[in-house]
């Protein structure tokens, strides 16, 4: 007699965007494995509305409804039978809904309260939100524990060191390796970049990511808020920790063990296979979605970063170095300076000057709860945009002349 299994109930939060959207490719594709029972997201009614209709979801939450004032009205026409609306939509659903694996892929700072929620519930999370263990590492890893759920990284990188862990000793590890592209202006100086714009900045090689995180790789911000990821759910400290520049993407992160020997883990980049194993954890579910030809793999190549050329990511290292809120903070910053340039505010280097000038000015405090997390975030916010307001009135102030 064959035993049968009930589908993993999913709540995926950030349904809408890029990550939300691989994770549904993934469900059409395994129907009998996963079921969602609900979704999240920030400004797309229309969008989160459709994707809760063709899969029978019965919880929807969205954070800012402004631009869709018949929100409520439709859902409930829809026949859906939990509606949450407003800044805490996410962290409501996750306490109300009953499910067995929260995808955390809302943007930004957003994500922090819903993942915690979950993992104090006992509810483990596909984690592909960086803010959230960069802002609150710590209280994060102390919520998995006390509710005895897992956090499982769905960042291709993460999830490579994750999968290159398995049955090993962490004790035994003596360095890991996150590989990165490069982005789009790999061996230009930061002198050469004075004058990039928004969409030079988003034309990445090799990925297709929103516009925060493609800018994040630009200036490989997202690597240093990677570094600080790896060291709170690995438990490495910053000196255990490298960074290489790869510039095929297929080998997504790399293990260095106390005996010499290093474990890596490669496939084609395709956001659905960490996604995939995340869901599927601890067994690997049978898939096509994701193919990698061994026989026409291109030549692999690694080359040393240079950390001068990329100010963004020795100001995350430090940061990490200086714990406490300093990463919250930091990481609040970057969202502002990072949207700052996209609306042509700022140029692309000021990016990482905006960055630095709230590091330099920062008092950081410890982690003793979420209040001291959205404080941080609040005051870093508002000191980078005071920031770019100086910048930009210095700017304008010096083409008068």
């Amino acid at each position: 007699m064959t035993e049968c299994h009930r589908p993993t109930r999913l709540v995926i939060q950030g349904a809408t965007g890029s990550i939300g959207r691989s994770t549904l490719d993934v469900v059409r594709a395994h129907r009998d494995r996963f079921e969602i029972v609900g979704v999240a997201a920030g400004r797309s009614a229309y969008r989160l509305l459709e994707i809760a209709r063709e899969f029978g979801v019965t919880s929807v939450a969205l954070s800012d409804p402004g631009g869709w004032p018949q929100f409520e009205t439709d859902a409930r026409q829809a026949g859906i039978g939990q509606i949450l609306v407003g800044e805490t939509a996410a962290t409501k659903q996750v306490a109300f809904c009953e499910c067995d694996l929260l995808v955390s892929a809302m943007l930004g700072s957003v994500g922090l309260e819903p993942t915690h929620e979950a993992l104090r519930r006992g509810v483990s999370v596909a984690l592909a939100n960086k803010e959230t263990l960069v802002a609150a590492g710590p209280l994060i890893m102390q919520a998995a524990r006390a509710g005895s759920a897992r956090i499982i990284p769905i960042d291709s990188e993460h999830s490579a060191i994750y999968q290159c862990l398995q049955g090993e000793n962490p004790a035994t590890i003596r360095k890991i390796w996150l590989t990165t592209s490069g982005g789009p202006f790999w061996g230009r100086s930061r002198k050469d970049l004075a004058s990039v714009t928004p969409e030079e900045a988003l034309r990445h090689p090799t990925w297709r990511m929103g516009d925060k995180i493609t800018v994040d790789s630009a200036t490989l911000f997202n690597k240093g808020l990677e570094i600080i990821e790896a060291a709170g759910l690995f438990g490495v400290g910053p000196d255990e920790i490298g960074v290489v520049c790869h510039r095929q993407s297929v080998v997504h992160s790399l293990v260095e063990f106390s005996d010499g020997s290093i474990k890596a883990q490669l496939s084609t980049p395709d956001m659905r296979l960490p996604i995939l194993y995340a869901l599927g954890y601890p067994a690997r579910v049978t898939s096509h979605l994701v193919d990698t030809p061994m026989d026409r793999l291109p030549s692999l190549t690694f080359e040393p970063v240079p950390w001068e050329e990329f100010p963004c990511l020795q100001l995350a290292l430090e940061a990490l170095r200086r714990g406490g809120t300093a990463p919250a903070a930091l990481s609040a910053a970057d969202e502002v300076a990072v949207q700052a340039f996209l609306d042509r505010r700022i140029g692309f280097n000021d990016i990482a000057d905006v960055l630095q000038d709230v590091l330099e000015d920062w008092k950081d405090e410890a982690l003793t709860d979420l209040e001291i997390v959205r404080h941080a975030d609040r005051s870093a916010r508002r000191k980078a945009e005071e920031t770019v307001v100086k910048r930009m009135t210095r700017k304008v102030l010096g083409s008068c002349y």
